[in-house]
């Protein structure tokens, strides 16, 4: 039995040593690895404070230039309603709601937890389970990072390229009407078919967590289809007197609404 194990250590130390060569191939390849992993999370922390660091100073030029519903507001205590305990904090992430007084039938997010709903939106619709549904959409998109990614667009020119964290950081010095200027063109960023795709998955997702069906995501996305393809009409008619909905800024930015209801009914 001595002589057996012996021989198998001689063996091991043969192959080895023979292999070592490999071993320590193998092993820079793993610190590579590891230094670049390291290297994307450290990168991905940075980009994620810069946008948080513009998203804050976007949300106060937003509600400094925005009527912004009183606490007292029918619209704020309907709000505050629908969202309820449940849909304050998600996933970690600290939400923070507000209404514009504003006719257009709109609802913004921003990265770091910011969603501004619009009085239009709220008058449109009486359900507060479709309000929700659209909330939750955009929840999706801040979790999903695709509204810091619009963000990025922005800054780019629809672009996004490795100077992403430096070119936020710059956007941190604007004020006034600079920063006024770049808001309007990050609010006309469109979100891709894929990230709505992905956002409203999370949202179906998100509502049945909390005992709500997707039947009012259907809903809504159905009537905001029928209103886009109406736009659209709408939008190449020479009519003159031709007008399009209060829908129309929010479908450019959350487009092929008849698609995401098919996929919705699939979830």
């Amino acid at each position: 039995m001595k002589k057996k194990i012996f021989l198998l250590s001689i063996i091991a130390t043969f192959v080895a040593f023979g292999a070592n060569a490999q071993f320590g191939k193998a092993l820079k390849n793993i610190g590579k690895t590891v230094a670049s992993a390291t290297g994307n999370v450290a990168g991905e922390l940075a980009l994620d404070a810069a946008a948080n660091t513009l998203s804050a100073n976007i949300a106060v030029w937003l509600d400094n230039n925005n009527t912004v519903a009183a606490d007292d507001s029918p619209y704020t205590t309907r709000l505050a309603t629908i969202v309820g305990e449940k849909y304050v904090n998600v996933d970690g992430l600290a939400l923070n709601y507000k209404v514009y007084e504003n006719p257009e039938f709109n609802i913004l997010a921003l990265p770091d937890g910011y969603i501004r709903v619009y009085s239009g939106l709220l008058d449109a619709l009486e359900s507060d389970d479709e309000v929700l549904a659209l909330i939750t959409t955009q929840i999706g998109h801040i979790v999903n990072k695709d509204a810091r990614g619009n963000l990025l667009k922005a800054a780019n020119k629809g672009q996004i390229n490795n100077a992403a964290t430096a070119q936020l950081e710059k956007l941190l010095t604007l004020s006034g009407e600079k920063l006024g200027t770049f808001v309007n063109e990050w609010i006309q960023v469109p979100y891709t078919d894929e990230q709505n795709k992905a956002a409203d998955k999370y949202a179906a997702t998100l509502l049945k967590k909390n005992d709500k069906s997707a039947d009012a995501l259907v809903s809504i996305l159905t009537k905001l289809s029928e209103l886009e393809i109406a736009d659209t009409k709408a939008a190449q008619s020479e009519e003159a007197d031709t007008e399009i909905s209060p829908a129309y800024k929010y479908n450019r930015v959350n487009a092929n609404n008849e698609l995401r209801v098919s996929l919705v009914k699939s979830y």
